[in-house]
């Protein structure tokens, strides 16, 4: 049996917290590691080969990366530790993602952020979020095909964009997303190696992003790709932790799953058009997509359009 908080909290946060403090001392131990090596490497020894000497240099570089990256991903799995341990019973059930995504947004410096995988079709993203804001601007991405995480996972690079240049760079995302109170997007690909995996993005109220804000995204980033969705599983039993469960099937994509098979026999269309179809109707309706979903599962709704008469 998992062991739970004394507090009253789901079942498996007192060992999710704990095991979370315990990958967290392991990445700085990584870190480090790397150190050490890059320091052996930086030392300097007069009379060595010019080839050899940049040899080293290059090792020496790439170990201060990977000291970075161990680094930062502790600070996030300390700060995810510590609002999971202050707030043990604002979880739903075990889903620790938005207290993880939360962790994510502080240390990107945004109030909001989300993280999205990539699929074969954008509508088959799966996404993770902070709060109901992220949840909300990526419902937009998906509903209306272009976004920061969409550019993001498409180039490549990063993307900016705030105030004024929101609608400028994307002509139907950026004023429903500023219909949300969003006034700045960041987002980053989630590219290990050459492999986009995805992209990360953070949301802020305010019409301007903090100094050094994209380089914060691109460190968070890289530790959420190399450490937490690349991170081998952990060992102790029945603990749900970001890297198991970050992009599991959530609770928030199962529904829409589940009601695009409704909507698919009620139009008379295949799943992937039917969640399409679900994703456009909550847009022009102004709601989330998971809030129609709910509805179509309760009968309360039924979608009985198609796709070319909406």
């Amino acid at each position: 049996m998992a062991p739970t908080l004394s507090s009253g909290g789901p079942p498996g946060m007192g060992a999710a917290v704990a095991s979370a403090r315990e990958r967290a001392a392991e990445q700085r131990l990584r870190a480090a590691r790397a150190a050490a090596i890059a320091a052996t490497c930086e030392v300097v020894r007069p009379g060595e080969p010019e080839l050899v000497g940049q040899a080293r240099s290059r090792i020496a570089a790439l170990h201060r990366k990977v000291q970075a990256r161990h680094l930062t991903s502790a600070a996030l799995l300390d700060v995810y530790a510590e609002r999971m341990a202050a707030s043990p019973g604002s979880g739903r059930g075990r889903d620790f993602r938005p207290a993880f995504m939360s962790a994510v947004a502080a240390a990107m410096g945004v109030g909001s952020a989300a993280a999205t995988m990539r699929g074969q079709s954008l509508a088959a993203v799966v996404a993770t979020a902070s709060d109901a804001i992220a949840f909300a601007a990526h419902d937009l991405e998906v509903a209306l095909g272009e976004g920061p995480a969409v550019s993001a996972m498409t180039e490549g690079v990063p993307v900016t964009a705030v105030g004024g240049s929101l609608p400028g760079r994307w002509p139907l995302y950026g004023p429903a997303v500023c219909e949300l109170g969003v006034r700045a997007v960041i987002a980053v690909p989630l590219q290990p190696a050459s492999t986009c995996l995805g992209a990360l993005c953070g949301y802020s109220r305010e019409p301007v992003l903090q100094d050094g804000a994209l380089a914060a995204a691109g460190r968070v980033a890289e530790a959420v790709a190399y450490t937490v969705l690349l991170a081998p599983g952990h060992p102790v039993p029945d603990v749900d932790l970001p890297g198991s469960v970050l992009f599991g099937e959530s609770d928030y994509q199962a529904v829409v799953h589940q009601a695009a098979g409704m909507v698919s026999a009620q139009c008379g269309c295949g799943i992937d058009e039917a969640e399409d179809l679900l994703r456009a109707r909550a847009f022009a309706d102004g709601q989330p997509a998971e809030r129609l979903a709910r509805a179509v599962l309760r009968h309360e709704t039924r979608l009985g359009l198609s796709l070319g008469e909406l």
